[in-house]
């Protein structure tokens, strides 16, 4: 089956680097948007250093272009492919676009209809605006720190894994281009979109933020503790997490892991019941688990439907069952690129392998195909690359 790529006539610009823009422009591109990545000729975006295969996949579905914004004839230029694009997104301090002259305003003059997007780690306006900040500062401020780690020390984690706030203010930042996208039928004008990654983090928190209110302010010690709702190792030294919430899965789960005692007891009954008794719960959990393998526990409690799975390590979660199932993870074709067969969207029959996988990646790559689109001519070109415009 043909796949889905509903923004096939969406052109993007990005002027983004290392994670939350790409992300960003990588979702649209999977949708089938043609992306035109800029990048400064004299650096480049730094993740082609830090993590070479991170820009890879983040990218490889893009138009490579490089572009002096600094210089005139750059900003000429840029301000030219602007007028024939739908979006353009920008990941930029506060203050640096308008300094280049490639802001809302001025590319708004340009095209009339534009759709611009701006990723920020405080956002465009307030007393942190302009202040320097990545992933960890973002998420402090948000309040997502605060409720990481293990409840009993009190103490603010973070929690080295995804990039939380980069994420999801990438993912509010497609949904926002989508809407406006969408809503672009009923008047054409310009619009200006003013993502900041800790807002984006902070709706992360919030439902957590309005049960401690609820709450009546509790400590992090008997806020976050959880009872069955945790991550157990089992006899061979592997993992699973127990995700129970409701009592029926309470139920189901002592019945069948020879705790019938603590199914039907007063003081365990609800959510809350059980996340006070954690500290009698857990230790009682803990030496269960290690009477079996991970393989036997996930056959038992699946059958007694009771909410576990596995925890898989960077070294066995794409052979997942449940995951080939889906075409999540789809096997590289022999002698194909693996990174073509990479996911880029959760949605089976939307997007599809990335085209532009396997291909080489130096900057620039495509700059005179779209410069000569221009009407821009050979010999100026030339001249533009000797002058490092380009």
């Amino acid at each position: 089956m043909k796949a889905f790529t509903p923004l096939a006539q969406i052109k993007v610009l990005d002027l983004t680097a290392l994670l939350p823009g790409p992300y960003c422009t990588m979702l649209l591109a999977a949708m089938g948007a043609t992306v035109l990545k800029v990048e400064n000729p004299k650096n480049g975006d730094l993740m082609r250093e830090m993590a070479p295969g991170t820009f890879e996949y983040l990218n490889a579905q893009k138009q490579l272009l490089s572009l002096d914004l600094k210089s005139g004839r750059g900003r000429e230029i840029f301000l030219s492919l602007a007028r024939e694009c739908d979006v353009v997104v920008e990941g930029f301090r506060p203050g640096v676009a308008a300094r280049l002259g490639v802001d809302f305003a001025s590319v708004a003059q340009a095209n009339r209809s534009i759709i611009y997007c701006s990723l920020s780690g405080y956002g465009q306006s307030g007393p942190y605006a302009a202040l320097p900040a990545h992933d960890i500062n973002h998420m402090g401020v948000a309040g997502l720190l605060a409720i990481s780690g293990e409840p009993a020390s009190g103490k603010p984690e973070y929690p080295y894994g995804p990039q939380y706030s980069d994420l999801v203010g990438a993912l509010f930042g497609v949904g926002a281009i989508l809407a406006t996208l969408l809503g672009r039928g009923q008047d054409s004008e310009a619009r200006f979109l003013d993502i900041s990654l800790t807002e984006s983090a902070g709706l992360l928190v919030m439902p957590r933020y309005l049960d401690f209110l609820q709450r009546g302010r509790p400590r992090k010690e008997e806020f976050m503790r959880r009872g069955p709702y945790e991550v157990f190792e089992t006899r061979d030294h592997k993992f699973l997490t127990l995700g129970i919430v409701e009592d029926h899965f309470w139920v189901n789960f002592c019945q069948a892991a020879g705790l019938p005692e603590l199914a039907h007891d007063p003081e365990l009954q609800g959510w809350d019941a059980r996340n006070r008794e954690a500290g009698r719960i857990r230790p009682l959990l803990e030496r269960a688990f290690k009477q079996r393998d991970l393989a036997q526990w996930l056959e038992l409690l699946r059958a007694a439907d009771v909410p576990a799975a596995p925890v898989h390590g960077m070294e066995d979660w794409a052979a997942d069952p449940q995951l080939l199932a889906r075409g999540f993870f789809r096997p590289a074709a022999e002698g194909g690129d693996a990174m073509a067969a990479m996911p880029r969207l959760p949605l089976p029959g939307m997007g599809g392998p990335a085209q532009g996988a396997g291909r080489e990646m130096p900057q620039g790559r495509d700059t005179e195909k779209w410069l000569l689109s221009q009407g821009i001519k050979s010999q100026e070109i030339a001249s533009l690359r000797e002058q490092k415009i380009i």
